[in-house]
């Protein structure tokens, strides 16, 4: 047996990691989820992450999570092609050093993952890049919203251990290091460590980000019923 042939053995059950498990029907979805699983009109994401990313939504509806419905329209509708950031402007517009830096970062991140992951996951590092200090969620009662789900995408992120390190090393190769606490405050600056590299299984990534989708939605469940008026920290 080929050593390709082995590889593919080997991860037959991973790379459709939820596929098997309880879950709710495609109607029981908000209204965007079942948009996805019939077209996915107004997003680019790729087929098969459409697929895999309705099929994580069954799941986590399955099991009646906390503001479940909430966190899987806000996720849902993050996915839209209007909610991301014009990536060709963004060095134009960065006013020092660290987000034009960032600029680049992100440039980088999205010729990895493209429209494959939430905007969030792009809006929030790049806020945080301009924001020039300490970035605190969760302190501003006008913008929980925004801060549940950003802070949901970037914790699903680092829970999911390659991509985690992939997004660190990418910063890492600019002079840039990412830090984000568990009080959900955020910074990126300039570092001197040594720059690394990380790469990502390609047979494995669609498992990786299928897992980091599923982890948005208990995340923003999360945040949801914990934010409140305000979070606390």
């Amino acid at each position: 047996m080929s050593q390709t042939l082995q590889k593919s053995k080997r991860y037959e059950n991973i790379t459709r990691i939820i596929q098997g498990k309880p879950a709710t029907s495609v109607t029981t979805l908000p209204s965007i989820w079942q948009t996805l699983d019939v077209t996915g009109d107004g997003t680019n994401l790729s087929d098969a992450a459409r697929r895999d990313y309705v099929e994580a939504a069954q799941l986590f509806n399955h099991h009646k999570t906390p503001m479940a419905y909430e966190a899987m329209t806000a996720i849902g509708e993050d996915f839209s092609v209007s909610a991301y950031p014009n990536f060709d402007a963004l060095a134009d517009t960065a006013e020092t050093v660290v987000a034009q830096k960032t600029a680049v970062v992100l440039k980088d991140l999205f010729a990895e993952f493209g429209y494959d992951v939430p905007a969030s996951f792009y809006n929030a590092l790049l806020e945080v890049a301009e924001s020039e200090k300490w970035m605190d969620m969760f302190k501003n009662k006008d913008q929980l919203m925004q801060d549940r789900l950003w802070d949901a995408v970037m914790h699903a992120t680092l829970l999911v251990t390659p991509l985690g390190l992939y997004v660190h090393s990418v910063f890492s190769q600019h002079g840039l290091r990412f830090t984000h606490l568990m009080n959900c405050s955020c910074t990126v600056a300039e570092t001197t460590d040594s720059a690394f590299t990380v790469t990502l299984d390609q047979e494995l990534k669609p498992a990786y980000l299928q897992n980091m989708v599923a982890a948005s939605f208990e995340q923003y469940g999360v945040n949801a019923s914990t934010s409140k008026d305000a979070r606390g920290f």
